[in-house]
C-alpha cells in the first residue's frame, strides 16, 4: 500500500506549482514544509513566491533537492534578526514622525541573497520562478521572471515602511503582498494543475479589536490580503488540486524573534508530514467525495477563519504583549500590527 501511495505521488496530473506567501520570520515554517515535500518525491515544475516566500522560492529553485533545503535550514538557524529588521517595526511617535520612506535599510537582507543565491539571474535557476511586487505609482502588481534576480526579491520583500522601495528600470516597488500575498491564481494562470500552497500569515488566527486609530489602519490592510486569499480559493478550478499545508502548533514569539527557526521548520515539518501522509492529524475528506474536493473544503475553511486545530500562532495581543510594551522598555509595538506588519 505504502509503495502504491508512493507511486501515485509520483503522478501527480499537470504541471506542479508550490506557491510560497509573505510571513516575516514566520518564513521558517516554509522550510520545514519543503521538506516534508522533498522526502515524498513532491517536487515543483514550477514556483511562484511574494516577500520571504520570494526569498525562500528563488533559493529553492536554485536547488530544489534535499541537499539544497538543507542549505535553507542552515540559513534560517543563522539569521540574525538585528541585522534584518529594526528594533520595533512601530517605535515611538517620533521615529515614525521622522523624515525618510523606511525604519530600517535592506543592507542586511540584500547581503543574505548575495550570499546564498549563486544565480544571478532568473534564467540560471534550475526550475522556472516568479516573484511578485507591487508598482507603487501604476498602482499593479508585477510579476517578474527574467532577467536578474537580486532586485526582483528584493522589492518582493520590500515591506512598506519598514524596508524601502526598490527601483528597477526607473520603477519604484514594494512589497508583493500589498496586492497578492498568496499568489494561487498565477499559478493555474502559468498552467499548473496541482499547487502546494505555503501560507504562513496565519490567516485563520482570531483578531483583536482595535484599540487605536492605527490598528483599523492595519486591520484594514489585512482584511484586504485575506479577501483576496479567500476569492482566490471560490475561483479555483475543478481540475486543479490545491493542497493548504498545515504550519503546525507555532510558538508565542515577536516578529522580529529569529531565534526560534529551528523549532519552527520542525514544527511545520512535522505537521505537513502528517498531512502528506494522511494520518489523523490532518482533517478528514468529506465521505463520498473525491479528494481533490476534501483538499479543497478544508482549504476554504482554513480560509474562511473556521478551527481546524493546525494553526497555533498566537494572537497579536498575546505576539506583543497585553500592555503592548517591548521588553527593553521603548514604547511597544502596536497589538495588532506586531503580527500584520510581516512581509
Amino acid at each position: 500500500m505504502a509503495i502504491m501511495q508512493r507511486w501515485f505521488r509520483r503522478r501527480r496530473p499537470g504541471p506542479v506549482a508550490f506557491v510560497l506567501s509573505g510571513g516575516g520570520n514566520l518564513g521558517a515554517l516554509q522550510i520545514g514544509m519543503l521538506r516534508a515535500l522533498a522526502e515524498h518525491d513532491i517536487v515543483p515544475d514550477m514556483v511562484l513566491g511574494c516577500s520571504v516566500g520570494a526569498i525562500n522560492g528563488a533559493a529553492l529553485a536554485q536547488d530544489p533537492t534535499l541537499a539544497g533545503i538543507g542549505r535553507l535550514e542552515h540559513l534560517w538557524r543563522e539569521l540574525d534578526g538585528d541585522d534584518l529588521m529594526p528594533r520595533g517595526i512601530l517605535p515611538r511617535p517620533l521615529a515614525l514622525a521622522r523624515r525618510g520612506e523606511s525604519l530600517h535599510g535592506n543592507e542586511g537582507l540584500r547581503r543574505v541573497l548575495e550570499q546564498e543565491l549563486t544565480a544571478r539571474t532568473f534564467e540560471e535557476l534550475a526550475v522556472r520562478f516568479q516573484c511578485v511586487a507591487t508598482d507603487v505609482i501604476g498602482v499593479r502588481e508585477v510579476w517578474f521572471d527574467s532577467g536578474p534576480l537580486i532586485e526582483p526579491v528584493l522589492a518582493s520583500a520590500a515591506l512598506p515602511a519598514v524596508y524601502p522601495a526598490v527601483e528597477i528600470d526607473g520603477v519604484r516597488y514594494l512589497d508583493g503582498a500589498i496586492v497578492n500575498d498568496v499568489p494561487m491564481g498565477r499559478a493555474v494562470e502559468l498552467g499548473a494543475r496541482t499547487i502546494y500552497v505555503l501560507q504562513v500569515g496565519a490567516f485563520s488566527r482570531p483578531r483583536p479589536e482595535p484599540r487605536r486609530p492605527l490598528d483599523v489602519a492595519i486591520q484594514s490592510y489585512w482584511i484586504a490580503r485575506h479577501h483576496r486569499f479567500k476569492r482566490e480559493l471560490a475561483a479555483m478550478p475543478d481540475d486543479v488540486d490545491v493542497h493548504l499545508l498545515p504550519t503546525g502548533q507555532t510558538p508565542t514569539m515577536r516578529y522580529d524573534d529569529f531565534t526560534r527557526s529551528a523549532e519552527l521548520m520542525r514544527i511545520a515539518y512535522e505537521a505537513t508530514t502528517d498531512y502528506l501522509e494522511g494520518r489523523p492529524s490532518t482533517p478528514e475528506m468529506p465521505a463520498g467525495e473525491p479528494e481533490r474536493r476534501g483538499v479543497l473544503s478544508f482549504v476554504r475553511r482554513r480560509a474562511a477563519g473556521e478551527p481546524d486545530g493546525a494553526d497555533g500562532e498566537a494572537t497579536d495581543e498575546e505576539a506583543a504583549g497585553a500592555d503592548g510594551e517591548r521588553a527593553d522598555g521603548g514604547e511597544g509595538v502596536d497589538a495588532t500590527a506586531a503580527g500584520e506588519a510581516r512581509g
